[in-house]
């Protein structure tokens, strides 16, 4: 059994156009299914525009307004893209009801797999206005539960788009110096 791939992809400074291009990319030519949560799912357009506008209305434009989470899966894990979608929405669970989000699954071939989904979640909460930030408390949780849920080992991969330079991205040692990517694995627990 492969390795399960958990990648969190943020654009600092990330405006509409992103938005726009992130969410038409989600249901693009490769996609062969998508779900919204709080967003029109059947028009990636108007769900650009919902984000956008909740994110104005609580003054959060200008700001990362997309979180993405791309899962990949390997064959025996996901031999379809109904499979890939469940595990999806069950790993995306601790940011429904909170959080608008996009999740659009795609269908394209590599050497371990076949499926893969792109989840956009977007930073605003849409009842309290509080930005989600993209911080190892939401993200290990998510990695866990796709390992949890697969079964098997699951590796998280955070990306950076933009150059972050702080010092405490110096002092941690998982961060590799090329490009700006940290990288853990996580193994499904135990149940006895």
């Amino acid at each position: 059994m492969g390795i399960q791939i958990v990648k969190v992809i943020t654009h600092t400074g990330a405006g509409e156009e992103y938005v726009r291009n992130a969410i038409h990319y989600a249901a693009n030519e490769d996609s062969v299914a998508f779900k919204g949560y709080g967003v029109a799912e059947r028009d990636p357009g108007t769900a650009a525009m919902q984000i956008c506008k909740t994110a104005k209305y609580f003054r959060n434009e200008g700001k990362n307004q997309l979180v993405q989470y791309m899962i990949s899966f390997t064959r025996d894990v996901a031999p379809n893209a109904e499979t890939a979608m469940n595990i999806t929405d069950q790993a995306m669970e601790p940011l429904k009801g909170e959080h608008m989000m996009f999740i659009g699954g795609h269908r394209k071939q590599t050497k371990q797999s076949d499926y893969h989904t792109h989840t956009f979640a977007v930073t605003t909460n849409y009842e309290t206005g509080k930005m989600l930030h993209a911080t190892n408390a939401i993200n290990y949780p998510i990695a866990q539960r796709v390992a949890d849920i697969t079964g098997s080992k699951t590796e998280l991969i955070i990306e950076r788009k933009k150059q972050i330079e702080t010092e405490s991205d110096h002092q941690n040692a998982d961060w590799i110096e090329n490009n700006n990517c940290f990288r853990k694995l996580f193994y499904p627990k135990r149940t006895e």
